[in-house]
Order: structure tokens, then sequence, then C-alpha cells
């Protein structure tokens, strides 16, 4: 229950306390997402800030754990009649019955920092993408920066239940190459922290 209550919390701020931010993420995530074509996977729609970015033509499954953060984003998604959302996480994905068998796009943002097992959850996105398909990847990674990396590893064990999860030391970019996806175009940048944007196909 208590957790519960504070999952609430954190959506009640999420939107507010990444006003600032994602007015620079903003293109980012407009300049993968304005690719995308067919069926797309979004994998932990949040508060639903990406599905005015998505093509109208495309449609979208899009997944969140948190009841608290799924019922803000079911309120966006009522705008846009291509984009189906559901309260499950990347591992009950086979329990949505009318999904496509494998998707064109699968998209991942701010979201493998948070999820238990980022190396399974790699894995789904693998088994859940087309050969020939795109994962489009945009997370904040593990700073490369000595000081600030050390300062991260001190204070992720504070963060992570503040943040409902969010880890601050985790390398999603390498996490994403071990299993198996390589980038067709990749970018580091920093902003606070280091961050990664990626569109990544899976390895012949």
């Amino acid at each position: 229950m208590i957790h519960q209550q504070y999952q609430k919390l954190v959506a009640q701020i999420y939107d507010p306390f990444m006003r600032s931010l994602e007015k620079v993420l903003s293109s980012h995530r407009q300049k993968l997402l304005r690719q995308t074509k067919g069926n797309v996977l979004e994998v932990g729609a949040g508060t639903g800030v990406n599905f005015p970015l998505y093509p109208p033509a495309v449609k979208v499954w899009a997944i969140e754990p948190s009841k608290p953060m799924y019922e803000r984003a079911k309120k966006v998604a009522e705008k846009y009649p291509h984009i189906q959302l559901f309260n499950i996480g990347i591992e009950q994905i086979n329990e949505i019955d009318n999904r496509p068998k494998h998707f064109d796009f699968i998209t991942s943002m701010l979201v493998l920092c948070t999820i238990k097992n980022p190396e399974n959850a790699a894995k789904k996105y693998k088994e859940n993408l087309k050969d020939n398909g795109k994962l489009l990847v945009l997370e904040h990674i593990h700073s490369s920066k000595k000081w600030y990396g050390q300062f991260q590893q001190i204070i992720n064990p504070i963060w992570r239940p503040l943040a409902d999860g969010c880890h601050l030391t985790r390398r999603q970019d390498k996490i994403l190459k071990a299993a198996g996806f390589e980038p067709e175009y990749e970018n580091y940048f920093k902003l606070g922290t280091d961050w990664y944007e990626a569109i990544m196909k899976k390895k012949k």
C-alpha cells in the first residue's frame, strides 16, 4: 500500500520535475520517433510524453507497468486513436492478444534505468522486433566523468527508492549491445549526466 501511494506521488510530480529537462529531450524524442512506421511497441510509456510525437499513420502498442503512470498516460492516449495502452511491463508482453508477432519499431526511452532486470528486457526487445526492425533508444547512463560517476555510485542507493527504482549507474548502451543489438546511429551527449541515443538493429 505504501509503495502504491508513493508511485502515485511520483506520477503526480513526474511531469513538473521533468519539464525543464524535456525542453532539451523533446528534440531528441522527435528526431527518433518521426522515423517510426508500421507497428510500434513503446516500452515504458510513463505519462504519455511520446504520444503526440508519433506519425498518425503508425499503430502503437504502448505498455506501462505503474498504475498511476498508466492512468495519466491513458488520458493522453484518448486523444490518439492509433495508440493502444496497456498496464503491463515488458515481461507480460505476451498477454496482449492482438499484438503483432513482431514489431517494426520498439522504443525504449527513459525506461531501462528502472526495469528490475534490464538484461532480460533487452532479450524481450530482440524477441519482439522484426529481423529488419529498429530499436529506438534514449536513456541516461552512468557518467563517464570519474568524479561524477563516483558521486552517482554513492547516491544511487538513496536515489533509487526516491525515484521509484531509477538507477544512476547503469550502462544501457552496453546492455543492449551485449544482448545482440548494434547501432546504425548513436550519439552520446551530456545533459546533467551522460545520455545515449541510438537507432539500433539486430546483429546479423
